[in-house]
Formats: C-alpha cells, sequence, structure tokens
C-alpha cells in the first residue's frame, strides 16, 4: 500500500475511534498524518470516499485475522478456529475495533457495491458453509442465517471481553463455540455421529 495513503488511513482510524465520527475533518486527517490537507484529495475527492474506503481496508484487515488456515482440517476444526480468531480479534482494544463500531452504521454500507466487495473479500466463510452443507454436515439455511446463529455469538463474546463486561474464561468460550458448532449441523449427522461414537466405545 502507498505510505501517505497508510499514513491517512491510520490517521483517520485514530481520530474515529478517539474522538468518534463528529470529530471527523479533512484537516484534522492531514494534522495527525502529517501530511498536507491537499495530498488527502490526490487519493480521496472527499470525506465520504475516504471512510467507504477505510471500510474496505478495515474489512481485508478483519478477513485476514479471522480467517486465518480457515481452509486447513476438517470441518469443525475449522470452524473452531474461525470462531477463536474471530474472539480474539474483538477482545483486543485496537484502532480499527473501536473505530469500525462507528462507522459501519454510515449511510452507503448497505448499497451493492460495499455488499459486492463484503461477500467477495470473507468469501473463504461462504465456502466453507456451502462445503458444509454439500456433505450434509449443516443445516440448509442461507448462509447469513448460519453465520448469524454461529459466528455472531464470538463477535458479541470478543467484544463483551474488550469492554470489561466478561472475563476471559477458556473452558467456558470452548463450551460456547461447542454449542456454536452444534447449531448448525444437522441432527441426522448428530445422531450418526453418536451411534458412531458409542458403537466406537462399546468396541462392538
Amino acid at each position: 500500500m502507498d505510505n501517505k495513503r497508510e499514513l491517512i488511513f491510520n490517521a483517520t482510524e485514530k481520530i474515529i475511534a478517539t474522538k468518534g465520527l463528529q470529530g471527523l475533518s479533512m484537516q484534522k486527517i492531514a494534522d495527525e498524518a502529517g501530511v498536507a490537507a491537499g495530498t488527502i484529495y490526490r487519493y480521496f475527492k472527499d470525506k465520504d470516499e475516504l471512510i467507504s474506503e477505510l471500510r474496505k481496508n478495515v474489512l481485508r484487515v478483519v478477513a485476514q485475522h479471522i480467517l486465518k488456515d480457515c481452509r486447513v482440517g476438517t470441518l469443525e476444526q475449522r470452524f473452531k478456529r474461525i470462531w477463536f480468531n474471530i474472539v480474539d480479534f474483538g477482545r483486543k482494544r485496537t484502532q480499527t475495533n473501536l473505530s469500525y463500531e462507528q462507522y459501519i452504521h454510515l449511510p452507503g454500507i448497505d448499497l451493492d457495491p460495499h455488499q459486492t466487495f463484503e461477500k467477495t473479500t470473507f468469501d473463504d466463510l461462504n465456502i466453507f458453509f456451502e462445503q458444509g452443507k454439500s456433505e450434509g454436515l449443516f443445516h440448509l439455511q442461507q448462509n447469513k442465517v448460519l453465520f448469524a446463529i454461529s459466528l455472531e455469538p464470538a463477535v458479541a463474546l470478543g467484544r463483551s471481553i474488550r469492554r470489561g463486561q466478561l472475563k476471559f474464561n477458556k473452558a467456558e468460550l470452548e463450551f460456547a463455540c461447542d454449542l456454536c458448532w452444534k447449531s448448525i449441523t444437522s441432527s441426522t449427522h448428530s445422531t450418526h455421529s453418536t451411534i458412531l461414537t458409542n458403537k466406537d466405545l462399546s468396541g462392538k
């Protein structure tokens, strides 16, 4: 990434994280980044475009973290890795977390261009859910539904830990992760797995 463009992004994130969107102006961004105000306009036509591009940059950072090694192992191993990656990312007090929670609610996030970008950026998640459904392991629901019931809890837990509302407890998190995994697996497969497990344990 261009160094000055990165400086502008970092400065914008810092201002949003500490002062909120209402404290954001191109001059303040320029001062924080240590560049001339005119330099910002070489990269972005206005503040709206800057925030829109910053959203995309943050999405890339988030995706890079939570989808790390998401194609390695069994579906269950992959799910639990993604789940804990989300908790780990969310519980850290970073500028990205603090600022993103504010500007995700701005107008434009629901428009097609942004939705398309988000879908592309997190395509590995869609691939993961589609594979689980094709193998008969996951419930045949929309991917957004599967995400909401299985991975959104990890987002909420990470945020609660970051805010000091919940203490980090590995055993409790593992229990919660297991519940989330079970929430998207079909009862047919679960029953089959139980039968196999009992049979293996009996040695018959």
